[in-house]
């Protein structure tokens, strides 16, 4: 990792940008969870630090997010008090939710779970992506125009929280969430290195004393929830199996939304990371912190975009961003509270704007249909279902179009015209026709193939080629259906040969005893197709 002087500082300030606007999503992603206040940070510092160690990807900041506190709160609830946290006596509960969570990614990973993450369909993670983005905006819009802070389960109860508000919109934070949203959207076409998100908040915590000392309403911070200093109290993981047994689905929810978080933030501007690597980092996070007074962590895609929108160009920027959290568990309510709720909206509604990224939501509907109804099922789901259910609605149907395509090969006639192969016509009399197959041929896709070629032969025809060169994964039950179709031709006198034969399906074929002639692949356009028409004419 070759770090200049100019990286260094780019990678710091993006760090201490993403733990300023972060410090406040931690604080009250903890309080989603059912926890107090003070976990968040320790989560943010211990499991981002960890995270970022591990792993090698420059763009994931770990820590506490939205989603993974939803669940951590359904976990946790048969065990939270009368005021909504978890009781003490409890900690050891929350410690064990955190140590299989980080379990189960390290496993999943060494068994070969990253490879799964192929079969995510870019369009599904788009449509989460901006599914997602739109959730964060919504979240955000009571504390831009300066309402009391609510927050619902969904898109709709936050919605209803906020009309349901009785106060009034405050003009200076409308203001300063507009000059926030417009300063970086400047900065960021016209040098999008620049840190002006650092500095935007930085201005408006300057600010924010002098506006309220002239009697203008700005809600704070402080004015939201308590930061208390230290750290707070850690227990070991319970040694009660019954405990491990009950938060295993809970566990592998978190793991699962987990993954999907992280796909997101390591596929953002189209890099191809080792997820391995990436998804043993987040395992090694959460075991970390379960011993260390933390909850659950995954990739927040906030500040992931965010680390990059400020400039981060390493992980370096990811380790400075944990690290500087360490003050404010010690030392930072006082600098905490006066940060101006409405300047933090702003950062990120504008970077829940670029998680939108409607430039690839739209060349994704552009291409097909099954792109434009994975894109859309996502997105919906995301924005009116529990995140784990969007995300398994999105996969199963990607997984459900793509075994429908693949179980459906495609077959072209064609016929010679010298010693070319060109597309079929009935004008004339073609004694020997080409069927070229282009697909898979394994079980799923052969139960119709030899009636399906049969129809398509033309009655003058007594050879028929079976071109195999654009097809692939065939099986025993290929070579059922081939002899199946030379059974049906040859009862009106019509000879089969098989070309295009991979050197992987020819010992299949003489293991079975096949009777049928066949040429092997020649990479050389129509040669093997010219030589199945010489073998089948006794040449």
């Amino acid at each position: 990792m070759n770090v200049t002087r100019a990286v260094l500082r780019s990678d710091l300030l993006a760090g201490l940008t993403v733990t300023l606007v972060g410090l406040p999503q931690c604080l009250a992603y903890a309080m989603v969870a059912g926890l107090p206040p003070a976990y968040g940070l320790s989560t943010a510092a211990v499991a981002g630090l960890v995270a970022a160690l591990v792993g090698r990807a420059p763009n994931v900041a770990t820590g506490p997010t939205n989603t993974t506190g939803l669940l951590v709160l359904a976990a946790l609830a048969p065990y939270l008090g009368p005021n909504g946290l978890l009781e003490e006596q409890f900690l050891p509960i929350l410690a064990s939710l955190a140590l299989m969570a980080g379990v189960f990614r390290i496993v999943a990973a060494l068994l070969g779970g990253a490879h799964l993450v192929r079969f995510i369909a870019e369009s599904v993670l788009t449509g989460f992506m901006a599914g997602a983005g739109i959730l964060i905006a919504v979240m955000q819009f009571d504390e831009a125009v300066g309402l009391t802070r609510v927050r619902g389960a969904n898109l709709w109860s936050q919605l209803q929280a906020i009309s349901d508000a009785h106060d009034s919109p405050k003009m200076a934070a409308i203001v300063i969430t507009a000059l926030t949203v417009a300063a970086i959207a400047t900065a960021r076409r016209i040098r999008p290195s620049f840190p002006m998100p650092l500095i935007v908040v930085v201005l408006a915590m300057i600010a924010a004393p002098f506006i309220r000392d002239a009697g203008v309403a700005l809600p704070v911070i402080a004015d939201a929830a308590a930061v208390p200093s230290g750290w707070p109290t850690m227990a070991l993981p319970s040694t009660d199996w019954s405990v491990y047994r009950d938060l295993a689905l809970p566990s592998f929810a978190i793991v699962l939304l987990g993954t999907m978080e992280l796909t997101v933030s390591l596929r953002r501007g189209g890099r191809s990371p080792d997820v391995k690597r990436e998804i043993i980092a987040q395992g090694a996070a959460n075991t970390v912190g379960a011993f260390l007074a933390s909850f659950p962590a995954s990739a927040s895609l906030t500040r992931s975009a965010l680390l990059e929108t400020a400039g981060g160009r390493t992980r370096l920027a990811a380790i400075a961003s944990a690290i500087f959290v360490l003050p404010a568990v010690f030392f930072g309510s006082g600098l905490l509270g006066v940060m101006p709720q409405a300047s933090l909206a702003g950062v990120l509604l504008y970077t829940a704007y670029r998680m939108l990224n409607l430039r690839r939501a739209r060349r994704i509907w552009q291409t097909s249909r099954a792109s434009r109804l994975l894109l859309a099922v996502t997105f919906i789901g995301t924005v009116t279902l529990p995140f784990v259910w969007a995300i398994l609605i999105g996969v199963g149907l990607a997984l459900a179009i793509q075994l429908a395509v693949s179980s459906e090969p495609r077959f072209t006639l064609l016929a010679f015209q010298g010693d070319r192969v060109v597309p079929y016509s009935k004008t004339g009399e073609c004694r020997t026709v080409v069927v070229e197959i282009s697909g898979a041929l394994y079980f799923a896709a052969v139960d119709n193939l030899a009636a399906t070629i049969a129809a398509m032969i033309p009655p003058e025809a007594n050879h028929v080629i079976i071109d195999l060169t654009h097809a692939h994964q065939a099986r025993f039950a290929a070579i059922q259906a081939f002899e199946e179709l030379q059974k049906r031709l040859l009862e009106h006198g019509t000879r089969i040969g098989l070309c295009g034969v991979s050197e992987r399906f020819s010992p299949m074929i003489r293991r079975a005893g096949v009777t049928i002639p066949y040429v092997l692949y020649d990479p050389t356009p129509g040669a093997a197709a010219l030589d199945c028409r010489g073998l089948l004419r006794g040449k």
